[in-house]
């Protein structure tokens, strides 16, 4: 059995708009005709409204996430068409076009509210449009049964019959008039908050819509509030015009809000082409941001089990509203992309093709992600190796310390007790020679844990170390150090940075003085150590490997100037901040 095939979707739909907007251009053009003959330009405005208003619907309606906006929007322009209706010379057809001022006013609040979402985020925008309707048709029919319904050339006739009550008639039209003042000022504030709330891509959308719509409703308004206060047969008259033109720049609005949107698209072009650019840099976050004008928007790429920057720096990742997950096409997750959740919620098609079209440069940026992040582990096991040496050092000193030192110490004093014990000669001078070798022991051991970890330098500083062991060099060395104290680990760095220095002054310099200097400058340390040598010194020997990679292990920088015949100036700078 075979069956018909089945009917696309859009197509489907687009055939009743194109009926609609075609019955509803007849309709609002002969709802108006018979204001042509006194009043040719009202009624060429009143017409036009009906007929941009279904234009514009049916433009909404050629948009995949809009048909439902571009429905209600036809139906806008059938209602005014339907208000039209009032212009008559009979009493139904001008009831009727009372009443097509509800549904016109509910159809057009409820798509301003919500555009480009398909329906009200919040419930008091729907109680709001449900009111303003309830209002407009029980104000209409009431003054209909109070005032009665005017046809040119008679007396006004009343909806239920009876005698006209002109007092209770001029009330009621006066409470109606107040109530529209009332349901145009809380339009204006809501739409007021829509565009204030408004970021991004939805914001430049939403500008254009909004700031007319919220002129043509203010118009509205200062209108009703006017006829309440005046004669409305003298201003009425004035302002008759104004309303069609104020209600004409809605449908602009759109019109704009829809060239934006084409804009978008097309920035989303512009993006590939400078992600595939030669030369041009690629920086795909930056991309993003500018095609989706979205500054806030951040990028985290899936290395191993967990979320990095692009600096390679972890990130806990917790899920939030409007984060996008990248899939590669391999099926691995790729990077989570981090926006505004009106962004990814009200523009998904533009969101999905912006990635789409970055998938390739993302890619080759986690790859550039996961190198970093590898670099960011070697750094953190370097500054852990240098943590765990200095641990090391600080209880091989301890242990020097309170252990051998003070055993050498107590053996001393024992042959110090034999020495006065013993009377003859020879015996006498091996214990002086015992007590001598001693003494050069304890010396040498008290050097060794001095170089391990000084300990004056944990007690007193890098200033107090340094002048410890300026005089034992063959040269004067000149110490420029404020009383300031710095992370351990730092002060360790520089004191054995600058003993190196000194050294390779003393061995390779030929140098008759060494200047050292310490200055905190911008959350760094800075030591400059510097000689009037020879100079010629480089990189690959003279000792400066040791200085190069000790600074590097503490995360520091260093630079070495030594041209020949000038002296060598060592200049070191070490981050302060914990990492």
């Amino acid at each position: 059995m075979t069956g018909r095939p089945a009917a696309d979707p859009g197509r489907r739909w687009w055939l009743g708009p194109r009926t609609a907007v075609a019955v509803g251009c007849v309709l609002a053009v002969a709802a108006q005709w018979p204001v042509v003959p006194y009043r040719p330009v009202l009624a060429v405005a009143g017409g036009l409204v009906g007929v941009l208003y279904m234009l514009t619907g049916a433009l909404l309606g050629a948009e995949d996430d809009q048909r439902a906006n571009g429905r209600l929007f036809v139906l806008a322009g059938l209602a005014w068409a339907g208000v039209g209706l009032e212009h008559w010379g009979s009493v139904p057809l001008k009831l009727a076009g009372w009443l097509c001022g509800g549904p016109f006013t509910i159809v057009a609040l409820t798509v301003l509210l919500r555009y480009p979402g398909e329906r009200l985020a919040h419930r008091y925008q729907r109680v709001f449009v449900v009111l303003a309707f309830v209002w407009i048709e029980a104000s209409s029919v009431a003054v209909a049964a109070t005032k009665g319904i005017p046809i040119h050339g008679r007396e006004p006739t009343l909806l239920f019959g009876g005698p006209a009550s002109p007092r209770t008639g001029l009330l009621v039209e006066a409470i109606s008039r107040a109530g529209y003042v009332v349901i145009a000022l809380t339009a204006v504030g809501l739409l007021g908050v829509r565009l204030a709330r408004a970021r991004g891509l939805q914001r430049r959308a939403l500008t254009p819509v909004l700031v007319a719509a919220i002129a043509a409703v203010a118009e509205i308004g200062a209108r009703r509030f006017a006829l309440a206060l005046s004669d409305g047969r003298v201003l009425g008259m004035l302002l008759q015009l104004v309303e069609p033109l104020a209600l004409i720049a809605v449908p602009a609005g759109f019109l704009a809000a829809a060239l934006q949107r084409r804009l978008a698209r097309a920035a989303v072009a512009d993006m590939v082409l400078s992600l595939t650019r030669p030369g041009g840099g690629g920086d795909v976050l930056v991309a993003l941001r500018t095609a989706l004008h979205d500054p806030a928007l951040r990028i985290l790429y899936r290395v191993d089990d967990g979320y990095r920057r692009a600096d390679g720096t972890p990130d806990d990742a917790v899920g939030a509203v409007g984060d996008r997950l990248i899939v590669s096409s391999s099926g691995d997750p790729l990077a989570l992309v981090r926006m505004d959740a009106t962004l990814a919620r009200h523009d998904a098609s533009i969101v999905d093709a912006a990635l789409s079209a970055a998938m390739l440069a993302l890619e080759n940026a986690r790859l550039q992600a996961s190198i970093r992040a590898q670099l960011v582990e070697v750094d953190a096991s370097r500054h852990r190796i240098v943590e765990a040496g200095l641990a090391e050092r600080r209880r091989l000193e301890q242990n020097l310390h309170d252990g051998a030192q003070q055993r050498l110490f107590a053996l001393s004093m024992q042959l110090s007790v034999l020495r006065k014990a013993v009377g003859e000669a020879e015996a006498g001078r091996l214990v002086d020679d015992a007590r001598a070798t001693l003494r050069d022991a304890t010396r040498e051991l008290r050097e060794l844990a001095h170089g391990l970890h000084p300990a004056i330098l944990t007690q007193m500083g890098l200033g107090a170390a340094l002048e410890s062991v300026a005089g034992r060099f063959p040269l004067p060395v000149l110490l420029t150090i404020p009383e300031s104290r710095w992370p351990e680990a730092v002060e360790l760095t520089a004191y054995f940075v600058a003993c190196e220095a000194i050294t390779n002054a003393v061995r390779h310099a030929e140098a008759t003085h060494v200047s050292v200097t310490v200055a905190e400058e911008g959350g760094r340390l800075r030591l400059r150590v510097c000689d009037d040598g020879v100079g010629g010194a480089h990189r690959p020997g003279h000792g400066l490997t040791g200085i190069r990679d000790r600074v590097a292990a503490a995360g520091g920088s260093w630079s070495l100037d030594g041209p020949p015949g000038e002296g060598t100036t060592v200049t070191v700078t070490l981050p302060l901040a914990q990492r």
